[in-house]
């Protein structure tokens, strides 16, 4: 596939399509995916046709082509039985244009995100490539047996030059910086399709949650409303993919699983961004990666996410990475708004007219 050709997985979870972004450009899919090979339409259309795939209308359209039970599957002449609607090219061009804003803004939230990384690293002289790379190490009993870990793997050298390093810089644990709260798991005869968001480990990313595809009742627990997530919580995952961290942007009316920590900062010396994006850095991963060593399932126990060694930067440079992961999160939510702009103008266009949408989309991106 080339740039700004199409992909749908047709195992499993069936429904999004995705656009090959010029970042990626030149690429191959494996046999689950379905890709839709564009190059013989101008780049307008190719566009039109991401978000109309991605519309309410696209979207009914193909779930009505899966087929399946357990695990769903949409065949590929399935997927050539959809029909595409034909628009004129300014209307084409004006969903073109929110396309390639949103990417641009996409684009530049991960630069940013990325120079917070190397801000963060540059301010604690961490460089992962420096830490030893052998992995067999020499230690005595007593060092063993007053950890109460038999595994080699604990005792690896690559945590020992962590801790070394660590040891020169301000830092403090992470049960001083914050307060922890788990929530609850109700077990899978609680989830529906309708009710409160549930929201699982597989649902958050560093860079966000996902619409869960889960939901619960509100008579789940009594007073369910004081399980929601608040403005500034940190979400932590201590259990399967153990370590990522997403902080809350608003009051969120969902419930997380008790895989997902709940952390409030209560250190004025700590800012909750710096700490987000500290949690999410190869610092954390590697302590993480120490305690859970030697597990089928990883299991990331309370006490050992209370002893993780936070560095603590300057106010100052905690205040600049903040700053550019705060800016990196609101580019991405402009990114997405642009095209959740274009999806919706295309539907208006069905359910009404071209100009219908377009003085929707004028409309919308002068408001914002």
């Amino acid at each position: 596939l080339y740039t700004d050709d199409l992909i749908l997985s047709k195992v499993g979870s069936i429904g999004l399509f995705a656009r090959v972004d010029d970042e990626l450009g030149t690429c191959n899919i494996s046999e689950n995916n379905i890709g839709l090979k564009l190059s013989a339409y101008p780049v307008h259309e190719k566009h039109f046709m991401l978000a109309y795939l991605n519309s309410k209308y696209g979207q009914v359209l193909l779930q009505r082509r899966k087929s399946g039970n357990v695990q769903p599957k949409l065949n590929v002449k399935d997927m050539c039985l959809i029909p595409i609607p034909k628009f004129s090219d300014d209307f084409s061009e004006h969903i073109s244009s929110l396309i390639i804003e949103s990417d641009n803004a996409l684009y530049a939230s991960v630069q940013l995100y990325t120079t917070a990384q190397t801000m963060l690293s540059d301010a604690i002289h961490f460089r992962p490539s420096a830490l030893a790379q052998e992995n067999t190490a020499v230690k005595s009993f007593s060092e063993i047996f007053s950890t109460g870990r038999l595994d080699a793997e604990y005792f690896m050298p690559k945590y020992d030059d962590l801790f070394a390093l660590l040891h020169e810089l301000p830092t403090k644990t992470l049960g001083e910086i914050v307060s922890i709260r788990k929530s609850i798991e109700p077990g899978s005869e609680y989830y529906r399709n309708e009710g409160i968001p549930f929201i699982r480990v597989s649902d958050i990313s560093p860079m966000g949650i996902t619409e869960p595809a889960v939901k619960i009742p509100r008579d789940t627990v009594p007073d369910i409303g004081r399980l929601y997530p608040k403005k500034d919580t940190i979400l932590l995952s201590k259990d399967g993919s153990v370590g990522i961290a997403y902080k809350i942007e608003d009051d969120t009316e969902a419930v997380t699983s008790g895989a997902l920590l709940h952390l409030r900062v209560n250190d004025s010396e700590v800012l909750p961004d710096y700490l987000t994006l500290v949690l999410n850095s190869d610092i954390v991963r590697l302590q993480a990666e120490r305690d859970t060593n030697g597990a089928i399932i990883q299991h990331w126990r309370l006490e050992e996410i209370s002893r993780v060694v936070i560095p603590v930067a300057d106010r100052e440079t905690q205040n600049i990475i903040a700053g550019h992961v705060r800016e990196s999160f609101s580019l991405r939510r402009k990114s997405e708004s642009l095209i959740n702009i274009a999806v919706k103008s295309v539907e208006l266009a069905i359910e009404s007219n071209e100009n219908t949408a377009i003085n929707f989309i004028i409309k919308e991106i002068n408001a914002s």
